[in-house]
């Protein structure tokens, strides 16, 4: 998949100043806070003055320089690096909008750019209401109202918020989805609301494909992920007796990633009789991902919902096959029997036949990885950067005419 035609690529004209809203930042959170990430450090690198608002944790620095561009961490009651509560989302709501609005006094942003609506995009709505500052909101996934989400609580708030996420999204001088899939389900809360795709990207020069073996003495599985229910690594480890008894080649599996649901996992995996054949890593640092990926021979990703996972766009970029649900954001990046298999979200029996075929395949599997690394090229993160830039750029041109 390349750039969505739909954005029409123009050279963006002078030194812009972005102000950025984003709830999570690395170190906490999950793919959504590395979208913002590389982003702002591409933006900066083409010369943009660019601020971040994110949520202060621990002891992260109130204000810090990170690839070039300015972070700067608001009041939030945030326990967890990997789980944000909705009280604790509230909090960084408040105290990101009356930041936003008195750093924006001094800074004078031309644009801003809000990564999930729910909580990020209080801040830039009132910007524009007080300040006539346009601002785009970029759809990530839990951000927007599903029919089955997880936690299944989220059904209620999803009612209580849908007529905020609506007038954010109204207000908007553009949204943005990172998948088709996400943009569909979105125009199921509003219906007339023209919505952008811009996938999410990767680092190619970060995550190079390797030589591996057509049969190596274990096929090495990695999968990585919060441990939360949404994951799916519950069916993961539910369909391993089946894959043990019907697999032919020996194998193991390694999950990478912290979360709630770890001790449950375990549980599970124990209860079953499978814990011989899984390894809890833990969380990673993203420095050390890279090797992760190049270490394993195929990749599963297991997900109830997504928006358009970094892990999937890295492990295809490392030259691995692809083993996962078909959900939004992955159906677009994993072509069956091209790059790897597709299974039903929550589907034990499809799981357990998708990876059987995989760690048996030998050398296809070789050619399947093969194929990820040429799917992925256009996805380098120098070309999702530009266009949102060039985005940026039609934006103000329209507004200034």
């Amino acid at each position: 998949m390349s750039i969505k035609p739909s954005i029409h690529l123009t050279e963006p004209q002078g030194k812009l100043k972005i102000l950025m809203f984003n709830h999570e930042f690395p170190p906490i959170g999950g793919g959504g806070g590395w979208v913002s990430y590389f982003l702002g450090k591409h933006f900066a690198a083409a010369g943009h003055d660019v601020h971040l608002m994110t949520s202060q944790f621990r002891d992260c620095p109130k204000d810090e320089e990170v690839e070039g561009f300015h972070v700067h961490r608001v009041r939030a009651l945030r326990k967890s690096p990997d789980v944000c509560a909705v009280h604790e989302m509230l909090t960084y709501a408040v105290s990101s909008s009356l930041y936003g609005l008195q750093f924006a006094k001094k800074f004078q942003p031309d644009i801003v750019q809000v990564f999930f609506g729910i909580p990020a995009g209080g801040g830039a709505y009132l910007l524009r209401k007080f300040r006539n500052v346009p601002y785009i909101v970029f759809l990530g996934g839990r951000d927007v109202p599903s029919r089955n989400p997880d936690p299944p609580y989220y059904r209620w708030l999803y009612l209580l918020l849908k007529p905020m996420i609506r007038s954010i999204w109204g207000g908007a001088a553009r949204v943005v989805a990172c998948s088709d899939g996400l943009r569909e389900l979105a125009q199921e809360t509003d219906t007339d609301i023209k919505i952008d795709v811009i996938p999410d990207g990767l680092d190619l020069g970060r995550f190079e494909p390797v030589k591996r073996d057509a049969s190596p003495e274990k096929v090495r599985i990695l999968t990585i992920g919060r441990l939360i229910p949404r994951k799916g690594f519950q069916f993961l480890i539910r369909a391993l007796p089946e894959i043990i008894e019907k697999a032919t080649h020996n194998f193991e599996i390694e999950i990478v990633g912290d979360g709630p649901y770890q001790q449950e996992l375990v549980n599970l995996a124990e209860s079953l009789g499978v814990a011989s054949h899984i390894h809890f890593s833990g969380s990673v640092p993203y420095a050390e991902l890279p090797q992760k990926y190049r270490d394993a021979n195929l990749f599963i990703l297991p997900s109830l919902a997504e928006g358009m996972p970094l892990v999937v766009l890295e492990a295809m970029g490392t030259g691995l096959p692809i083993v996962a649900s078909r959900v939004q954001g992955i159906d677009e990046l994993v072509a069956e029997g091209v790059n790897g298999a597709l299974f039903n979200p929550g589907d034990v029996d499809g799981l357990a036949h998708c990876l059987v075929k995989l760690i048996d395949a030998g050398e296809a599997r070789i050619e399947m990885g093969k194929a990820s690394t040429e799917r992925v090229k256009p996805y380098d993160w120098k070309h999702i950067a530009d266009a949102y830039l060039s985005l940026y750029t039609d934006i103000l041109k329209k507004g200034n005419s």
